[in-house]
């Protein structure tokens, strides 16, 4: 573990600073956050150097040099003040955070689920941002927030904690499914998109007169959901709150996705820009915001932050000042692409005076069009290198547009051929549906001019009551059409594990394969070795033609054919073909069925067929004590 005495000490601080929180009232807790924040403001140099110098780059000459040390201590100041207030959180009922919040716009959020689309809810590192989602929740809202690891998993466990006991679950970054259901339940997503994370897809849009590096999430996600962007802001009144729901962010209007999410993103960035401009003390100033530059790289600066040995109660505010460091993780650290770091193929590095300059390459685009000049398809990455034939992509972004069912495609990485037009997506590659399905695989070729898709790997679909695995796949880009190879397994009502545990309610179907899908007729084909399995029992044949539900996906019922046999116990039932109906647990044999049944433990006389609503009654036969076979 690096440094472990400094995170020993830091742990240490954290838990008598919880203590003593719990022990304070909230005012004088902000008193000793505010203390927090001004010895941090001294002991971290670096992080001062860098909240200065950000400053004056957003605000120019118009921000005299006086004026701009006092807002970098309020900005240290209300850091602190934040960690003193989360801590705590625990004792504060939610009737109290009520009255400490005064709330503004709550007409605007409250539109917006009109929609029944969800919400995507914009925040920055701005005032006591966490205390949003609480709020919110307590005056009955639900949702998630969305939230990158944080590298001090103590200080990550504590708020994770502090927000599930509120009612405010936390989804890790990269969850697009989860934060889609919650979404389509009509929530709220909390995003914090306002740093400049270069492991996320972004493009650059104007802060500050500065083009900075953001993140395309919110937008994208918007675009492809329906959710509006309704931007909110907690700021500090007299130690207490005021929380601004601003408006939705308006939806551009223009077909180019590209340019949508261009615009989109500028908006909500002006938004940010507006309330930073308006209180500069809430925002983190020492976040590199414009570290990533479209074409330099250059060694970010080091910082010193050791201790000095000093008595018990300023100890317990160093450790608040490692605290505050902790809470800037990601804000003042030295940049990836440090000395010894390489510009990619194809680039030229140059050397900047700008400290927070970074190597990005150019954006890239591929579009395919329909013989009457409407868009087909179009593929998007945060940047490429050209190597001959073949184009490598960063964070590749597929779209497929259909007028019943348009896909989304993503992925870390891509290459095309130009000759081909064939692309070949990997790791963590994802299609989503505009109907809500999901599927995941390793790898996946994608032939876009003739809307077709194909993987040898481990392939994955899924919908909130389905989930189906298997290996190779091939079809439709939008899945209307689609075939899944082998070792097939189908779960109808899975539970939320991974690995779906069986349960009451659960059926699974699995085959040797294939499994076709059709889509667009709402059927699919199980084949080779079926077998269900039902709560009530287990029903084998050669091949399974179910018809499904045409909003979930799942079967409405089932014909199954040849070599039809139904287990139960030790009851067994055979027949030409049999029609399952799963929501019920009911199997009706058609076609000669014949009842083997043995005699209950009661030791009657006579022992009728009973599968637990497995075989229909006008199929159901009477046997003798000992097993016998009935036509």
């Amino acid at each position: 573990m690096k440094h472990p005495i400094r995170r020993r000490f830091m742990y240490l601080g954290f838990q008598g600073l919880r203590v003593l929180a719990l022990l304070l009232p909230l005012g004088a807790a902000q008193v000793l956050g505010r203390a927090i924040g001004r010895l941090g403001y001294w002991l971290l140099p670096g992080q001062r150097r860098l909240t200065l110098a950000h400053l004056e780059r957003a605000f120019g000459a118009s921000l005299e040099p006086g004026r701009r040390a006092r807002i970098a201590r309020g900005v240290f100041e209300n850091l602190g003040q934040n960690i003193m207030e989360w801590l705590l959180l625990p004792k504060l009922s939610q009737q109290a955070l009520q009255r400490q919040v005064a709330c503004e716009g709550l007409e605007h959020l409250r539109e917006a689920l009109r929609k029944g689309n969800g919400v995507i809810g914009l925040t920055a590192h701005f005032g006591n941002w966490e205390l949003i989602p609480l709020y919110l929740s307590s005056l009955g809202f639900e949702g998630a927030v969305l939230a990158r690891r944080l590298r001090y998993p103590e200080y990550e466990s504590f708020l994770v904690t502090l927000r599930a006991q509120r009612g405010v679950p936390t989804l890790a970054r990269g969850s697009v499914k989860e934060v889609a259901k919650v979404l389509r339940a009509n929530h709220i997503v909390g995003m914090l998109p306002d740093q400049d994370i270069d492991s996320l897809e972004g493009i650059f849009v104007d802060f500050f007169g500065h083009p900075a590096y953001t993140p395309v999430g919110p937008a994208a996600l918007s675009i492809m959901t329906g959710a509006p962007i309704v931007p909110c802001f907690l700021l500090r009144e007299a130690g207490d709150y005021r929380l601004i729901i601003e408006p939705p962010v308006p939806m551009p209007q223009t077909n180019d996705r590209a340019q949508a999410i261009r615009e989109l993103t500028q908006a909500w960035s002006r938004v940010v820009e507006s309330y930073l401009r308006r209180a500069p003390d809430h925002w983190v100033w020492m976040h590199r915001r414009w570290k990533t530059q479209l074409s330099t790289v250059t060694q970010a600066p080091r910082f010193s932050q050791a201790p000095r040995p000093l008595p018990v109660l300023t100890g317990l505010l160093i450790a608040g000042c490692w605290l505050l460091a902790a809470t800037l993780t990601g804000c003042g650290k030295p940049n990836a692409s440090a000395a010894g770091a390489k510009p990619a193929a194809g680039r030229t590095a140059e050397t900047s005076s700008n400290p927070d300059a970074n190597q990005e390459m150019s954006g890239f685009t591929l579009t395919g069009y329909e013989e009457d000049g409407t868009k087909r398809w179009e593929l998007t990455g945060s940047g490429a290198s050209m190597d001959g034939q073949l184009v490598s992509i960063q964070h590749p972004d597929g779209i497929g547009y259909d007028s019943q069912r348009t896909a989304w495609l993503t992925a870390s990485a891509a290459e095309v051929d130009q000759a081909t037009r064939h692309v070949r997506m990997e790791h963590d590659v994802t299609i989503h549906t505009s109907d809500g399905l999901w599927f995941t695989s390793p790898i996946l070729h994608w032939i876009p001019d003739q809307d077709q898709m194909a993987t040898d790997q481990s392939v994955r679909i899924e919908t909130d009551h389905m989930l189906l695995r298997g290996r190779g796949a091939r079809g439709r880009t939008n899945l209307k059409l689609a075939v899944i190879e082998r070792d097939i397994e189908m779960v109808l009502n899975p539970s939320d594990q991974d690995l779906p545990r069986p349960g009451p309610k659960q059926v699974k179907i699995t085959c040797d394969g294939p499994l076709s899908f059709d889509y667009q007729n709402h059927i699919a084909t199980f084949e080779q070795n079926v077998h269900v399995k039902d709560p009530s029992g287990d029903l084998y044949s050669d091949k399974l033609v179910a018809y499904l539900d045409e909003t979930t996906h799942t079967i409405r019922y089932a014909e199954a054919t040849g070599h039809v046999r139904i287990h139960q116990n030790q009851n067994t039932a055979h027949s030409e073909r049999a029609i399952y109906e799963p929501a019920i647990g009911k199997i009706t044999l058609v076609g000669r069925p014949s009842l083997l049944v043995y005699p209950n433990e009661g030791g009657s006389q006579e022992a009728t067929m009973s599968f637990g609503g497995l075989v229909d009654e006008t199929s159901s036969r009477k046997a003798t004590p000992d097993a016998a076979t009935t036509d």
